[in-house]
């Protein structure tokens, strides 16, 4: 599961947040809480693969932004996923 979900997408995370000059400190922040919430994305997929697979077209087809899936997945990572938005968003 993690090789074909949680990695792909942390990696995918971490490159957005390196091209927008987010802080080592956040994207740490983002990194150290998504892998902290694996168990519970693993449980969802396991417990509805449609999830898992829509998810993936979604970011995929660029219809979700992968901080997104982050964000939805693992709710308690929402403080540091709002705080890189901000840097996406280009509002820093």
């Amino acid at each position: 599961m993690r090789l074909f979900i949680v990695d792909p997408l942390q990696a995918e995370i971490s490159d957005r947040l390196s091209k927008a000059r987010v802080p080592a400190a956040i994207i740490s922040q983002v990194k150290s809480c998504t892998t902290s919430a694996l168990p519970v994305v693993v449980r969802r997929v396991q417990d509805d693969p449609r999830w898992a697979v829509g998810i993936a077209i979604d970011v995929w087809l660029k219809r979700r932004s992968p901080e997104q899936v982050a964000d939805d997945a693992a709710p308690a990572c929402r403080p540091a996923v709002d705080a890189a938005r901000s840097y996406l968003d280009g509002r820093v």
